[in-house]
């Protein structure tokens, strides 16, 4: 993210909320576009937020605006036998996000929710 702050790719707005200052990425019209085009592509909203230095939130956010259907979201019924696989192989729940294209935390809650740890 620095190298796209420091290229002019992105640009900054800082905002002081109480105490503490956050740093906001306000994409242009053109951002939106490559942002669009990266999902209709196969990258997944995390893969977006990370890329473009904002919250997934706000790549959904986006999408939405711009009319973009939506994949199917969180994990299916169909997706647990291979991660309770590869959670026996060794695999973080982190990796496992990665994998199935969720946060780690979702695929955590996922695998609590049918009775595994």
């Amino acid at each position: 993210m620095q190298k796209q702050l420091e290229s002019g790719e992105l640009e900054p707005v800082t905002e002081d909320h109480s105490s503490r200052q956050h740093q906001i990425v306000r994409l242009t019209d053109a951002q939106v576009d490559r942002l669009v085009e990266g999902y209709l592509a196969g990258k997944s909203v995390y893969q977006l937020a990370s890329l473009f230095g904002i919250n997934r939130q706000t790549v959904s956010l986006h999408l939405k605006r711009r009319g973009v259907t939506m994949r199917m979201q969180g994990l299916a019924e169909s997706d647990r036998p291979e991660i309770e696989r590869l959670r026996a192989a060794g695999w973080s729940y982190a990796r496992l996000g990665e994998r199935f294209s969720v946060d780690g935390s979702s695929v955590r809650n996922f695998v609590i929710r049918g009775g595994q740890n």
